[in-house]
């Protein structure tokens, strides 16, 4: 026989056992990526780009992975100027989850109504990713989307990236430190700690890794008990900081050591927390600590539970606790109750509000502080002494009992402290009628998405059309906010409506419209010997700082003539500088125009 036909089986042999661990390898890899899906989204789809009324198509889609073109999802569904909103629920191992979102025009993504992605702006397509460590469970996950014109794209999926074995026995923090600024690819290191709690100076964390330009994720259950809790931490350079799976503390920017708190309340039991943290360059510090700093009552049944202090930080024992109808109070120069002093108080209101599924606008008007949280997260951080002022945030909910808790501090002279929430879908959730009515003198008054004639106009009312005011307007009165008999909220001119009460007299809204980010990585190198930081655009406003010729800093926004750029400081300060100035690595038209 020839000696050929053994040698050449042998070789098939071992050609099909090489295809097999191959094939094998693949799909294993393919079954990980895949294993992060949880099934089947419930797609949502409307024929308006605010997700508002009811949907047009109610379907079943097996992945978010949509490349309309100049097309349409379905027959129901425009062309252009339509919105969706996909949700799943997904059982997922512990781990750290990148998830990727592409799209032409907007979207949004929420893990267990935390917003991980906000990219609700117009623009071309573009992919933007979040990485989320997740507890092993089950985990909600919502997208939405909408189109403006043109190409309509939508893609979000998401893939574990690692897997972080659970917190030791000894309930030590598990940790894994990366050579970059973004927490991404593999960990160089990875083990336990026992405490967040260092200052490497300019020194490096371990022999043989960099001193500069790292990040770490720590990762712990704390085993707590039921209360309210302080959480602190200090960070030169960004931290992060998660309680039960909710951002708590964000401050993701280039700063020196500076130190921050919030205080959270936990049912008891095992608590997921998670830090994570970057150092840019020079000085490394990173530290968190934790105290209970109260047992939480549980809020009444309707209304809010109202804690008053003889402090302005909460601190110690309420001297007052009592049941409160709302948070609705102009004390002017008096006091909440004899208790209580006049000057130098504070207070905290805790409640569940029942509420429908959808997104709010929630409203806090005081003098000084006021700090409000939605279902555990912050949306309004303004503590500081000022005169009356109104504060806005938008969120959504998922429906049912939603925590809300406020904090208020008043300082000295007049106190003031007002809470509201609307429904922008759907009527107001302040808790009472409508405050008041507008009555169209137009021929025809256009309704818009916000207050100006730079919003699109979703619908039109005729002369003598009579609708209701949500109690809204635009910071100089020129706009009002109305509730259309279907329900929509949107806004008219105040020119063109005759208001059953003055329009002075309802609450003003500001920061209505986020501004887009800048593009990533937008950066400026001055090219003068000496460069003026000021705290506005234009030469008119004080200097705060001049930086040399060479230094680099991050483009943030821009002013409408593009003549004046918004940056920030290696130090973490924030200012203007003439646009002339600086030779930029991105064109100026891509920053948002801003004159904040």
């Amino acid at each position: 026989m020839n000696r050929w036909f053994p040698l050449h089986r042998l070789r098939l042999v071992l050609l099909a056992a090489v295809l097999v661990v191959f094939v094998s390898g693949a799909l294993t890899t393919s079954t990980l990526n895949l294993g992060a899906q949880g099934g089947a989204w419930e797609g949502r789809y409307w024929n308006n780009r605010d997700l508002s009324g009811n949907p047009v198509l109610v379907r079943q889609d097996a992945s978010i992975d949509f490349d309309w073109g100049g097309g349409s999802p379905a027959t129901q569904v425009f062309t252009d100027n339509f919105s969706a909103q996909w949700t799943q629920t997904a059982s997922l191992p512990a781990g750290t989850y990148r998830f990727s979102a592409t799209a032409d025009d907007g979207m949004r993504v929420w893990v267990d109504n935390v917003l991980i992605i906000d990219a609700w702006y117009d623009s071309q397509v573009r992919t933007i990713t979040a990485d989320v460590f997740l507890g092993a469970g089950n985990h909600t996950i919502t997208v939405q989307y909408y189109e403006a014109g043109g190409v309509a794209v939508a893609r979000m999926g998401y893939v574990a990236l690692n897997a972080p074995p659970p917190p030791t026995p000894s309930g030590n923090w598990f940790n894994e430190y990366f050579t970059n600024t973004s927490l991404s690819g593999a960990p160089t290191l990875t083990g336990t700690t026992t405490n967040i709690n260092f200052n490497w100076g300019l020194g490096t964390p371990t022999a043989g890794f960099p001193a500069d330009f790292f990040s770490v994720r720590w990762v712990r259950n704390l085993n707590l008990d039921a209360g309210r809790y302080r959480f602190t931490v200090i960070a030169d350079d960004g931290v992060r900081l998660w309680v039960n799976n909710v951002l708590v503390i964000d401050q993701w920017r280039v700063q020196p050591a500076t130190r921050y708190t919030v205080d959270v309340d936990v049912a008891g039991g095992a608590i997921p927390v998670k830090m994570e943290y970057f150092e840019n360059t020079e000085r490394a510090e990173a530290r968190l600590g934790w105290e209970r700093v109260s047992v939480v009552t549980p809020p009444p049944a309707s209304g809010w539970r109202a804690e008053y202090y003889s402090n302005m930080g909460l601190s110690g024992l309420p001297v007052v606790v009592r049941d409160e109808t709302a948070v609705n109070y102009n004390w002017g120069y008096g006091t909440p109750a004899p208790q209580i002093p006049v000057d130098n108080f504070s207070a905290r209101w805790t409640t569940n509000l029942s509420l429908a599924p959808g997104r709010y606008r929630f409203a806090a008007t005081s003098d000084d502080g006021v700090r409000v949280w939605v279902n555990n997260q912050l949306i309004i951080d303004a503590w500081w002494d000022r005169p009356a002022q109104t504060f806005t945030a938008e969120a959504t909910v998922a429906g049912g009992a939603v925590p809300v808790r406020i904090e208020y501090y008043e300082n000295a002279a007049l106190a003031e402290m007002r809470f509201s929430y609307t429904l922008l879908s759907g009527q107001p959730g302040t808790g009472g009628q409508f405050p008041g009515t507008a009555t169209v003198t137009a021929y025809r008054l256009n309704v818009r998405n916000g207050p100006g004639v730079n919003f699109a106009s979703f619908a039109r009312l005729s002369n003598g059309n009579v609708v209701n005011l949500t109690g809204f307007r635009n910071a100089d009165a020129t706009w009002v906010q109305v509730s259309l008999p279907n329900g929509t909220i949107g806004w008219v001119s105040a020119l063109y409506v005759r208001t059953s009460i003055p329009v002075g007299n309802l609450t003003p809204i500001t920061g209505t419209t986020p501004t887009p980010p800048p593009p990533t990585g937008a950066l400026g190198t001055v090219n003068t010997g000496a460069l003026n930081v000021r705290t506005g655009p234009d030469a008119s406003h004080p200097s705060i700082t001049t930086i040399s010729n060479g230094t680099t800093v991050t483009l943030l926004a821009r002013n409408a003539s593009s003549t004046w750029i918004k940056v920030i400081l290696r130090d973490g300060r924030q200012g203007w500088v003439n646009a002339s100035f600086l030779i930029l690595n991105v064109p100026v038209g891509s920053l948002p125009v801003t004159n904040l």
